[in-house]
């Protein structure tokens, strides 16, 4: 029934493929998202260009421009660091406020930043003695959600409200061990050693459309002048693409495929915050891979919300 109920709020979604490895996802004739990946970067267009997300594969920096907003996302070889700052030629930000209810305002639009996790491992396709190939360097495992379409619904005393909406989240698996997958020639997916000199790191990243519909309940605080947050329910998604990266003696290799994920992933979530501070917490019902395909494996994260439309 909950799957049931996701795919129902994607039914209209479009996603074609066209020349040079781009993606267009659009609801009925409206263009939302436009993914385009070469040798050289993976770039992420919404709303025409309105919001920008680009990762180049020769270094360890991700750009997001949001309106007047420039994000910087930067893995270092011991800290993530995010700078953020405004740019005045792409004009006033004001529209993006413009969404906001005067009623019932939930929670959803922003950008967030977390850490994956996978769960419930089981390795039984691969025989008695099989290493779990899938294990994680977690801190370093991050999750980028870029939420760019709120709608709030008012259910009672302005207080209490159904929110839905739109995003894009791009998850990173940074494997522990010196290894990539691959789809072998018997359909699974399996793990292939990296015998690069001075190897530096290894992962999986996979994209994703999402569709949340959460039930959100607000309590005033500190004389009504802010507002505690508590929401829950779940998070849709249609995959949009992954590929594995691998950096290794001052160089990067990126292959692109399927890998046998999930087309589909449906997830629990809770929210909690204050005012537009929020931390947030996933659990996919969904296994990242196929059935039969490869490890069972749960997908999970907890993050924090940095900016709030």
């Amino acid at each position: 029934m909950k799957r049931l109920l996701f795919l129902s709020l994607i039914l209209l979604i479009v996603v074609a493929m066209q020349a040079q490895d781009t993606t267009d996802v659009k609801v009925l004739t409206k263009k939302l998202v436009e993914v385009t990946e070469d040798a050289e970067h993976s770039e992420v267009s919404l709303l025409n260009d309105r919001i920008n997300i680009r990762d180049n594969y020769h270094g360890d920096t991700t750009n997001i421009r949001v309106g007047r907003r420039n994000i910087e996302i930067v893995e270092g070889d011991h800290k993530t660091y995010v700078n953020i700052r405004r740019e005045d030629r792409w004009g006033d930000d004001s529209e993006w406020r413009d969404h906001k209810r005067k009623r019932f305002n939930g929670h959803w639009s922003g950008l967030e930043l977390g850490v994956n996790g996978l769960a419930k491992a089981d390795y039984g396709l691969y025989g008695a003695g099989a290493d779990e190939f899938m294990e994680l360097d977690q801190p370093k495992s991050l999750e980028v959600n870029l939420n760019f379409i709120e709608y709030n619904i008012s259910l009672k005393d302005e207080r209490v409200g159904l929110v839905t909406g739109m995003g894009f989240s791009m998850n990173n698996y940074r494997f522990d061990n010196q290894l990539t997958i691959d789809k072998a020639e018997d359909g699974l997916v399996r793990p292939f050693p990296v015998a690069e000199d001075n190897f530096e790191k290894s992962k999986l990243v996979v994209s994703y459309l999402t569709v949340p519909l959460m039930l959100e309940f607000q309590v005033p605080v500190n004389g009504k002048s802010n507002q505690l947050f508590i929401s829950g329910g779940m998070v849709g998604g249609i995959n949009l693409g992954s590929h594995t990266k691998i950096k290794a003696d001052n160089s990067k290799t990126k292959d692109r495929g399927s890998f046998n994920i999930n087309p589909f992933k449906y997830a629990a979530v809770a929210r909690v915050g204050l005012k537009d501070i929020s931390l947030y917490a996933t659990y996919s019902l969904a296994p990242l891979f196929k059935d039969d395909k490869g490890p069972e494996l749960f997908p999970f994260s907890i993050g924090i919300s940095l900016i709030n439309f």
